[in-house]
């Protein structure tokens, strides 16, 4: 039987739309199953922390059977939309959020697998959108894969966009259900696409020679704590932003929901900017900057501001973050002799989504503002900065 050819990159960007749009949905749904439900911060909080947690199995795993890992994962998303789509005809609180919890640990675990299938596949391909062999991926300008990347994520991000500005839609007319039954069409629309790829042998059946795991792990523990840190900040900003401008600018929440599309417009505004500089400019020349602008953006949400002011703080917070998470993978695959062995730092992205949003919950609730939670990104952001300051420093002895 033959193998599958790879899916096309082209399919690649489209799915990424879908997964952009479900992976935020935590965000401007918070407010309205908050007020439904009657639920604290911290039981908010439970919500990123169900997804991401289970998108760090499907990330764990992901990387052994790329191209097998990539339909699942949408098959696993549209049953976690589909659950969401029961909880929310659920009146009864804890009934409601169980069932709402299950339904983003789905989700999570769909975008484990599907998010980082799409990331190495696209770090792998040449410009014809043909995989390329590991040492013609070494020869290749890091520029180049690093604009793959950042193509294919800008996909997602326009998911990301649009996904704040459907819900505020679907609630203003009372279409909620209708849009999560949306959702769930297009995750499976993209399984069905994908299911060729199920008939794929497992990639790799040889072990990876310890050698290679061994000099990789300094790298795989710098890039680690790298995009963890990165992947809970943007989930911090993009999840708790729109509770923020309910409490302190007086929105509704709708509108205030929308506020998270700004930030995901910004993001991949931030994303484009950032490709196209990849053309002429070194990874670090583009990284160094962004980060410190999104860091003084994000301190900024730290003490009371008018509701401009806090707008454009998320703006530019997003167009910092844009450019960040594609150079990180990028310079991670450049160095790594095996992408079998990413699987755990791809685990340690979705871990950062998990914890981050839940201790800006947690900073939240004992310390009775939520303004005071956002400590918990700035201090992210600082200590990501202080990384990429320093990678030569931390790798030593690698080509960084």
């Amino acid at each position: 039987m033959a193998t599958p050819r790879a899916p096309r990159f082209s399919l690649l960007c489209f799915g990424f739309v879908v997964c952009g749009i479900v992976t935020v949905l935590p965000g401007p749904l918070l407010p309205l199953m908050a007020a439904r439900w009657g639920l604290r911060d911290v039981q908010s909080g439970a919500f990123f922390a169900a997804e991401f947690a289970a998108s760090t199995v499907g990330a764990l795993f992901s990387p052994h059977a790329l191209r097998r890992n990539l339909p699942l994962g949408y098959a696993s998303m549209t049953a976690g939309v589909l659950l969401l789509t029961v909880a929310g005809a659920t009146a009864r609180a804890p009934v409601g959020h169980a069932l709402a919890l299950a339904g983003f640990a789905l989700i999570g675990l769909g975008t484990g697998l599907s998010v980082t299938a799409t990331n190495l596949i696209a770090g792998m391909m040449e410009e014809d959108g043909a995989e390329s062999e590991p040492t013609r991926r070494a020869e290749a300008r890091p520029q180049d894969r690093a604009r793959r990347i950042s193509i294919v994520n800008l996909w997602w991000g326009i998911g990301a966009v649009a996904c704040p500005w459907m819900v505020a839609a679907a609630e203003h007319g009372g279409h909620l259900r209708g849009l999560l039954l949306a959702a769930g069409l297009g995750t499976g629309m993209m399984f069905a696409a994908l299911l060729p790829l199920l008939r794929t042998q497992s990639e790799g059946t040889n072990a990876v020679p310890r050698g290679s795991v061994v000099a990789d792990a300094g790298v795989l523990v710098f890039f680690a704590a790298f995009l963890f840190l990165y992947v809970g900040i943007e989930t911090v900003v993009g999840g708790w932003i729109a509770t923020y401008a309910h409490r302190f600018a007086g929105m509704t929440l709708a509108n205030a929901s929308l506020t998270v599309s700004l930030y995901w417009m910004s993001l991949l505004t931030g994303r484009w900017l950032g490709s196209v500089a990849l053309k002429t400019l070194a990874e670090r020349t583009v990284l160094l900057p962004s980060l410190g602008m999104a860091l003084l953006a994000v301190a900024a949400l730290l003490v009371p501001h008018s509701t401009v002011t806090m707008l454009v703080a998320i703006a530019v917070a997003g167009a910092g973050f844009g450019p960040v998470f594609p150079i990180g993978v990028s310079r991670m695959l450049a160095q790594i002799a095996d992408h079998r062995n990413t699987g755990w730092v791809f685990a340690m992205c979705a871990s950062g989504g998990a914890a981050l949003p839940w201790l800006t919950g947690l900073v939240s609730t004992r310390s009775g503002s939520l303004r005071m939670g956002f400590a918990v990104p700035v201090a992210a952001v600082a200590a990501i900065l202080v990384l990429a300051v320093g990678e030569k420093v931390f790798l030593r002895g690698r080509d960084a």
